[in-house]
C-alpha cells in the first residue's frame, strides 16, 4: 500500500506544479481575477502588498516549491498544507466572481476535489514500518553492539596476554 500512496502523491503534485509554472510565466490573468480580493486583504493587513501580480507570483513560487516537495515525498504534510492554503484564495475569488458557467464550474469542482485530496494527504496518519523491517533494524543494532563488545573484550585479552618487557636495568 505504501508504493501506491507514494505514486498517488506524485500524481497529486503534478497539476499544482504545472499550474504554478504557467502562473509564473504569465501572472496577469490570475492577478486581474484576484485584484479585488488582494485589495480587501491589503486593507485589513497592510503588510501584504497591494500589488496583485506580486502576490500571484509569490503564490506560484510557493506552489512550485510545495509541489516539488510533494513530488519528491519530502515533507508531505507541510507541502500539502501549503498547497491547500494556496488553493483557498483562488476558490474564494472564483466563488465571488461570476464564473459559474460550465467551464468555471468544472474548474471549481476540480479545485475543490484537489483541495480535498490535499487535506487527506496532510491529515494521513503516520505509518509504522512493517514488523519485518522493525525486527531487522533491531537485530542489526544488537549485532553492532555485540560486535563492539566482543572487539573490546578481545583487545583486553590480547593486551593481558602480550609478553611484558623486562623491567630490570643494566
Amino acid at each position: 500500500m505504501g508504493v501506491l500512496r507514494k505514486q498517488l502523491q506524485r500524481l497529486l503534485a503534478a497539476p499544482f506544479i504545472v499550474d504554478s509554472v504557467e502562473t509564473l510565466r504569465d501572472p496577469h490573468p490570475r492577478a486581474e481575477a484576484l485584484a479585488p480580493a488582494v485589495s480587501r486583504v491589503h486593507a485589513s493587513c497592510p503588510w501584504i502588498p497591494d500589488n496583485p501580480a506580486l502576490v500571484v507570483r509569490a503564490q506560484a513560487v510557493a506552489g512550485v516549491g510545495a509541489g516539488t516537495m510533494l513530488l519528491l515525498g519530502r515533507g508531505t504534510r507541510t507541502a500539502s498544507l501549503v498547497l491547500a492554503a494556496q488553493a483557498v484564495p483562488s476558490l474564494v475569488a472564483a466563488a465571488q466572481g461570476n464564473v459559474w458557467d460550465s467551464a468555471g464550474r468544472d474548474s471549481a469542482v476540480k479545485d475543490i476535489g484537489l483541495l480535498g485530496a490535499l487535506v487527506l494527504t496532510a491529515t494521513e496518519p503516520r505509518r509504522r514500518p512493517p514488523k519485518v523491517v522493525h525486527d531487522v533494524r533491531h537485530a542489526a543494532r544488537d549485532a553492532r553492539k555485540a560486535a563492539s563488545r566482543a572487539g573490546k573484550a578481545a583487545g583486553r585479552r590480547a593486551r593481558d596476554a602480550a609478553p611484558k618487557p623486562p623491567t630490570g636495568g643494566i
